[in-house]
Order: C-alpha cells, then structure tokens, then sequence
C-alpha cells in the first residue's frame, strides 16, 4: 500500500519485461487498426474489414451458385445440366438447398458487417462499395438463373418481335423453336405485359445472339447490368440530393443482396426500369426536369409501374417554377412531355399500346407473398361455404378494394409528398401498390427499396428496409425445388450452419481483440516513464 492508503494496482505491482521486436510490431497494427475504427472497447467497432467482407461475400455467392446448379430453375435444352453428380445431388433436396442456403447466409452476414461499416466508419468510399457488388456479382453474371426463370420469357418475346409476331397477342407458344422450350407453362399463351423499349432490347439480344439459347441468357444479363450499372451511379447522388448519406443509399440499395440474386442473377427487367427511373428523378432534382421526364417515360416503356415516379416528380418540378398554380403547370408540362416521348417511341418501336391491356397477365401466377390474394381466397372460401359464392369472383373483389386502398394512400402521399420528401414518397406509394398487388415476387419491393434507399435520412428507416431485405433473401426458395419438408429443413440447417459459425467468429475477434488491448496496455505501462 501507498503512504496514502491506496491499494497498489496490478500494473505496478508486475515487472514490467522488455517486449520483443515481433510483439513491437503487432501493437503497432494494432494502434493503427484502433486509430481507424474507433475506440477499443467500443461495441461498434466493426469485426471485419471491407476486405474480409468483400471475399467472404464473394464466396457466398459463389457457394450458392454451385448450389443453384443443383437446386436452382432447372433448364432444358441447350442450357440443360446433366452431368452425373448434379443429378445425384438434385435427388437430395435437402442437401441441395442446405447448400443454396450457405451461400445466402454468407453473403448476407457479410453485407450487414459491410452495413456496420458504413454506419460506424466515416467516409466509407462509394467506389469501394461499387467494387465490392462487383465482387458479389461476378459469380451470379456467368451463370443460368437460380431463383426465377422469366430470362427465357423475355428471350422468346424479344425472338417473337424480331419475327413480326405481336407478342401483345400471343404467347410464346406461337412462336415455337429452343427458345420457347424453358418458358413455364403458365406463360406459353399469355400476351407480354412489358412495354415497346423492352421488348425491342430484348429483340436486339436474340439478334446478336442468333437464338442461342446460353447466348440469349447472357444478354439479357448484359442489360440487366447496365441498369445495375446505372443505379451504382445515380443512386449515390440521388442520396445526396434528398440529403441521406452516399454510402448508406449504396450499401442498402445497390449491394442489396436483393439486387444481387434478382436483378444480376435472374436478370429481372426491374434493373432496366428502376435504372432509368433512379437516373431520371437525379436528372429532375438537377433541374433538368424534361430530359428527368423522358427517362422515366422509357422506364414505364420498360415496365409500368415506373409511371408513379412522373407523379412525383410534379411536386419537384412545381418547387423550381414557383409562381401560382405551379402544381398545375408542372403537371400539365410533365404529362405533355411524358406523352410525347411515349407516342414517338411507340411509333418508333412499331409496337402499338397492346401491352396496356396485357398489364393483367402476371395475375395467372398466385403467389403466397400477395396479401390480396391470400386474403381474397380465405374470404372466398368462406363465402362459398355459406352463400355459394365463387372463390374466383370474390378474390376479384378483394384485389379491386386493394388497389382502390393503394390509390387513395398514394393520392394522400403525393399531397404530402413535400413533407415526406418527393423520393421517400414515391418509395413508399411504391411499396403500398406492391403490398396491394394481385401478384408479389421478391423483386417487385426492389420498386420501393431503391428509392427508399436514396431517402433515407434515418438510421432506423435503413434498419427496417434491411432487415425486410434479409427475410426476402431467406424466405424464398431456389426455383428449382417445391416447398417441401426437405427442402424447409435444409434450408434452416443451411442458415442456422452459417449463424453458429458467424457467432462462434465474433467471439473468437473479441478474445483476440481483449488479449491485444491487454497486451497493449501493458506495454505501454511499461514504456511510460
């Protein structure tokens, strides 16, 4: 004890030892390392750097390609897979999606470590995030699709406009030939719901492919990345324009594994249409709202649900008239421009408007995601036993009341669209129309993600929108397998594979992490004079 009374701590009462030149070395990284990501007892420091995620993100992708061959749409044809091993493996459903599945849990574990990053690093670079989705989406670019097999539709509509088929009439059943033989069944007789620019996009890769089958898919897959492509550079800025954080707006929209499985991997026309409506609107808050309008416009030529955005971007453009009745004159010149651009480019393409009436064709598909639908067979069900009503009139209805509740939440969010902010807004309308929607894939949310990416000012906004994002990645199954009890528990052994090893992974960092500070502080107790 001290002459004062105090009791002689630890440090003073060990001999200090010279540390050697190696032990010299690692507290050097280490206080360089702690210098860059904060203090070192701190719970936010993050347990991975950019690198570690970035590979270990390619490696899941990579992992659920290999296990997308097996579980994943199985193709026919020229892009069939018959290899003996693959066929021995597609007998195990279980195993083939515990193995899908491995690879989805490593990339979403590496893409919320790379979301801790951004949170707690400062200036976290946007090109870094860009090479990382790079990184991510490598594997999922040179392979067939593994989640959805609509590449095939889109090649065989692109095949039946090059032939002078009207693919707002017929199906690809008319068509006939290789590229017809991976499209469902459900979608041989069905009309194109897509608009004249898509279908013509997808006529120009049947054409420089020669109807290959493998060609075509990877054509399509060159567009999709060039919409990909397009939102890795307007998203950042559009974040900037609506005040949210660059970085933020990327790692939660763009390196999205979302984007990664549906718009690279499966090569959704979504990329197209949200790439031009995202390019548009930066173009509008620029104040260059006429070549903003005519973006967007081809994105709605692409896939109509892009035509909200034209709503918004009224209350932008009214912001920079000013003067009376700006709403009024935004509107009108909006409409007029938006309306020009369609008729010359419908007239261009040769195509006519048949895709307005054929915008009902994805209600055929019943999926388990629409609240509509599921809601309008239980009431349907019930009324049939008690009056005899028929289950398919009254799912009908159902949809009905639901797109007139979308309508009347989208008309009170564009009236306070300044309030919100007109991107938030439109994200949101976006999301209430899919919510409402006969027929909800995974992909569709991307329409109200990404622009709730570029919003989002808020940290708990983002923790909501990822959060959803990962029960999206897990939720659905590789197409190539039913939902089944083998297929859910090889999916739950597959997830809970990757938590164990993630968790047992964050105790290890945070031993090695304790030891390192110790050591750290005793060498500089002992180097102090």
């Amino acid at each position: 004890m001290h002459s004062d009374g105090s009791v002689v701590g630890r440090q003073s009462r060990m001999p200090c030892r010279e540390a050697r030149p190696d032990e010299r070395l690692l507290m050097m990284r280490w206080n360089a390392a702690t210098e860059q990501f904060g203090r070192l007892d701190s719970s936010r420091t993050p347990p991975y750097g950019l690198a570690i995620c970035r590979a270990l993100g390619a490696a899941g992708s990579l992992v659920t390609v290999l296990g997308g061959q097996v579980a994943g749409v199985r193709p026919l044809g020229e892009v069939a897979i018959d290899l003996p091993i693959v066929l021995a493996l597609r007998a195990s459903t279980a195993l083939s999606v515990f193995v899908v599945y491995v690879g989805l849990g490593m990339l979403v574990v590496a893409w919320w470590r790379v979301g801790i990053l951004v949170r707690t690093v400062d200036r976290v670079p946007v090109p870094a995030l860009a090479t990382t989705a790079a990184w991510w989406s490598l594997p999922f670019a040179l392979t067939t699709p593994v989640f959805s097999g609509d590449a095939h539709s889109y090649l065989a509509q692109g095949a039946m406009t090059s032939a002078g088929l009207d693919p707002y009439r017929t199906g690809p059943a008319a068509l006939g030939g290789p590229l017809t033989v991976n499209v469902p069944d459900i979608w041989q007789h069905t009309p194109a719901p897509y608009g004249p620019v898509f279908l013509n996009l997808a006529s120009w890769v049947t054409d420089a492919t020669g109807g290959g089958v493998w060609a075509g898919i990877l054509g399509m897959r060159l567009l999709a990345l060039l919409g990909v492509g397009l939102l890795v550079w307007s998203v950042p800025r559009l974040a900037r324009q609506c005040g949210a954080r660059p970085a933020a707006a990327m790692w939660l929209g763009v390196l999205n594994p979302l984007v990664l499985l549906h718009l690279v991997g499966d090569a959704h026309n979504e990329a197209v249409m949200l790439g031009l409506m995202c390019l548009g609107l930066l173009l509008v808050l620029r104040r260059r709202p006429v070549s903003g309008v005519m973006l967007i416009t081809l994105a709605v030529l692409v896939k109509a649900p892009a035509a909200l955005a034209i709503a918004f971007v009224v209350p932008i453009w009214a912001r920079q008239l000013g003067g009376p009745r700006a709403r009024l004159r935004a509107a009108l010149l909006a409409a007029s421009i938006s309306g020009a651009t369609a008729l010359a480019v419908t007239a261009l393409a040769g195509t006519g408007f048949g895709w307005v009436r054929a915008l009902g064709t994805p209600t055929h598909a019943r999926t388990w995601m629409s609240i509509s639908t599921d809601l309008g067979w239980a009431v349907g069900a019930v009324l049939h036993h008690v009056l005899g009503v028929d289950v398919e009139q009254a799912r009908h209805v159902v949809w009905l009341v639901g797109l007139v509740i979308a309508a009347g939440v989208c008309l009170l969010l564009w009236r306070r669209s300044e309030r919100i902010g007109p991107v938030a807004a439109l994200g949101c309308c976006l999301g209430v129309v899919v919510l409402a929607s006969p027929v909800v894939h995974p992909w569709y949310l991307l329409w109200a993600l990404l622009p709730l990416a570029a919003a989002a000012r808020g940290t708990a906004a983002r923790r909501w929108v990822a959060a959803g994002s990962v029960g999206l990645v897990l939720l659905v199954l590789p197409g190539g397998v039913q939902p089944s009890l083998p297929a859910v528990l090889g999916a739950l052994l597959g997830t809970t594979a990757v938590v164990v090893a993630a968790a047992v992974a964050q105790l290890l960092q945070q031993h090695v992490s304790q030891r390192l500070a110790a050591d750290a502080v005793e060498l500089t107790a002992c180097d102090a004079p």
